[in-house]
């Protein structure tokens, strides 16, 4: 009996799928190990769920896959460091008489090929990811298992501390490389510019101060920036030079740039670091991003170009520089747009790769609204005929106090599943639908009074990531109307570098792991399902489309059923997993999601305050309301039509008398 084994990296998790060409109806699932190709050692994974439903939740570290087996066949290991050599390999597991669990010799797949996790892909390109406080459980154990108001501020507080634990373990990749740049390009006594909304971080302000004249910084109208940035800075000779598109000192529309351009002493732009990542605590630590460094001389040259644009054309969006944003800038395999552009051209490359997309297409997006890229996404979903699979986060704020949350995820074959604020995530599972067996989760409503800003802040797309056609497009872009008319924004189209667009889609499959989980359970659905046989992962099953996607082979149409094949976590390890899901992974992730964009701003640091009902949804998230708005909907379309009739009524009656 073979088993075929698949395992891919970025730098910081390993993803691992696995097919038997034939099935046993005795096994109930799988041990797991990874062998160090530099060492030799060997070490079984471990799981996040007790063996049996019931059991309560396991201990923080876990427990062996041999003795609670992994009962799927696509796991996430995030023990995995940068550097690290691994190989993985699967053995099937049987239940025994006296309920445990045995070993199936004869069902033992080989070892995979070696796999570096690292953010470096090759072609000059770093990617890399961070954690943030979506991961609930592992917030609750820094926190000793006090969720109350006070200590969750007291957490927020000390995420400003640098060396801080939890503040190195939840910025993860992203704050690391982003002092790695600065640090050597200091060190190689080059000149940086930067183009950053909003800046409160003050490890990142200490960072820059060593610059002096040679760092020249322009500050976007965000409001999480907080006064002493510019003071500090240009007391440290740095030149600081604002930008405010609203004319009013409000956050929108948005100078919405976070880059970084390294200059060598000779004035010649050398590389450049990007991405959806705000010099914020909250952006580091709290919410979802990533950061892409770009090794490129004509692309940083070009950043650096529309750096002096920028500070040139003062508070205002010039036609001129409209028109220059429209007319990308392209070396080698990338492609560069900045916005404000016209008619949306930074659009019309991405609404083509999505309509060729052969076999997935994988996204997260922020507040995009009524976007064509998303309807475009909605659609490839709709027909069924690649993989697809998505997040969209949204919130809702008025003078820097969130009201409303929501979102959705979104899958081939089926409907998406809308999320909205009596759903408590991505910080938890209500007491109605938590499982027997999960850890303690502080909820939705103590996570925003604490003013902890946990959303899915990651804006990118990944197009066939397995191909050589591959194609990744990320940046500062909301992929909404609005950024790529009113606001300062830049899109970098990847194509063809297959371990890059292989990074963003590990990336992006646990955060949709993390919500569909969450999206089931939020239904009604049964926890326990995941103690049942295997048959989803079977030919036929509900997760079959998944499983031939991650292992290469062609992808047939979704077949939507109940249960976890609707949507269930992967993963375990490294504290960051979320027991709740089955495996145990958060995903390093979350915000309550949705279609609906009702802010244009995307203030990471701004104040939170109690949690509303969302007020209202977008075309895309109407779509796929919950239950108890479709019922509502029929009798709300009644009164409004009684109301237009009686409207009507007396309208004509009016008439009459007039006349």
């Amino acid at each position: 009996m073979t088993i075929s084994i698949r395992a891919y990296a970025n730098a910081d998790d390993v993803l691992i799928a696995w097919q038997p060409d034939k099935w046993s109806d005795g096994w109930v699932g799988f041990q797991l190990e990874r062998r160090n190709d530099s060492t030799q050692q060997v070490t079984v994974l471990v799981n996040r769920i007790p063996p049996k439903p019931g059991q309560g939740p396991v201990q923080p570290t876990g427990v062996s896959s041999t003795q609670s087996p992994i009962r799927r066949c696509i796991w996430t290991d995030h023990n995995v460091v940068e550097t690290d050599n691994v190989s993985y390999r699967v053995t099937a597991m049987t239940a025994t008489a006296d309920g445990g669990f045995a070993l199936d010799t004869a069902a033992v797949s080989d070892w995979t090929a070696p796999v570096v996790a690292s953010g470096d892909v090759g072609g000059g390109l770093q990617a890399y990811f961070n954690r943030g406080t979506l991961m609930s459980q592992i917030v609750s154990r820094f926190v000793g298992g006090d969720v109350s108001e006070t200590s969750l501020k007291n957490f927020l507080k000390h995420l400003q501390t640098p060396g801080y634990q939890p503040r190195l373990y939840l910025s993860g990749d992203v704050l690391h490389q982003i002092l790695l740049f600065l640090h050597d390009a200091d060190r190689r006594g080059s000149s940086i510019h930067a183009a950053i909304y909003e800046f409160n971080d003050q490890e990142l302000v200490d960072a820059l101060k060593p610059f002096g004249s040679r760092g020249s910084l322009l500050l976007g109208n965000g409001g999480a920036t907080t006064p002493n940035v510019a003071s500090e800075l240009t007391t440290a000779g740095l030149t600081v030079k604002h930008r405010d598109l609203s004319h009013r000192g409000a956050s929108s529309p948005s100078v919405h740039n976070k880059f970084v351009v390294e200059s060598d002493v000779h004035g010649n732009a050398a590389r450049v670091l990007t991405g959806s990542t705000n010099w914020t605590t909250t952006g580091l630590c709290t919410q979802l991003n990533n950061v892409l460094i770009i090794d490129d001389a004509v692309i940083a040259q070009r950043y650096l170009d529309q750096w002096g644009k920028l500070v040139a054309a003062g508070d205002n969006m010039t036609a001129d520089l409209k028109g220059s944003n429209t007319t990308p800038t392209i070396d080698k395999n990338m492609t560069l747009y900045f916005a404000a552009t016209n008619h949306e051209a930074e659009f019309k490359p991405v609404l083509d790769l999505i309509s060729g997309a052969k076999d997935g297409a994988l996204f997260l997006m922020f507040m995009p609204g009524q976007s064509p890229l998303l309807g475009a996404l909605l659609d490839r979903a709709k027909d069924n005929d690649i993989y697809v699979r998505g997040v969209v986060s949204s919130v809702s704020s008025k003078s820097n106090t969130i009201y409303s949350v929501g979102g959705e995820v979104v899958k081939s074959g089926a409907p998406a599943q809308a999320f909205h604020d009596d759903v408590p995530l991505p910080a938890g599972i209500s007491e109605k639908d938590k499982p027997s067996w999960a850890e303690q989760e502080f909820n939705v409503g103590e996570m925003h009074a604490a003013h902890l800003m946990a959303i899915v802040h990651s804006k990118c797309i990944v197009i066939d990531p397995f191909s050589d056609n591959c194609a990744v497009i990320t940046g500062s872009h909301n992929f909404s109307d609005a950024a790529s008319a009113k606001n300062d924004e830049n899109l970098v189209i990847i194509k063809g570098n297959r371990q890059l667009a292989q990074a963003y889609a590990l990336h992006i499959n646990g955060v949709y792991d993390h919500y569909s989980w969450r999206a089931y359970l939020g239904s009604g659905g049964d926890p326990d399902q995941i103690y049942k046989p295997l048959d989803g992962w079977k030919p036929g099953g509900g997760r079959e489309q998944e499983l031939d996607f991650w292992m290469q082979e062609p992808v047939r149409p979704q077949k939507d059923r109940p249960g976890p094949s609707s949507g269930s976590s992967s993963g375990g390890g490294k504290g960051k997993a979320v027991t709740a899901s089955p495996g145990g992974k958060s995903a390093k992730t979350a915000a309550k999601t949705a279609a609906k964009t009702a802010t244009k701003s995307d203030s990471t640091g701004r104040k939170t305050a109690k949690v509303a009902k969302s007020k209202a949804k977008s075309k895309a998230t109407k779509k796929t309301v919950n239950a108890k708005a479709k019922k509502a909907k029929p009798k709300k379309a009644e009164a409004k039509a009684a109301r237009a009739k009686k409207t009507k009524a007396k309208a004509s009656k009016a008439k009459k008398s007039k006349r």
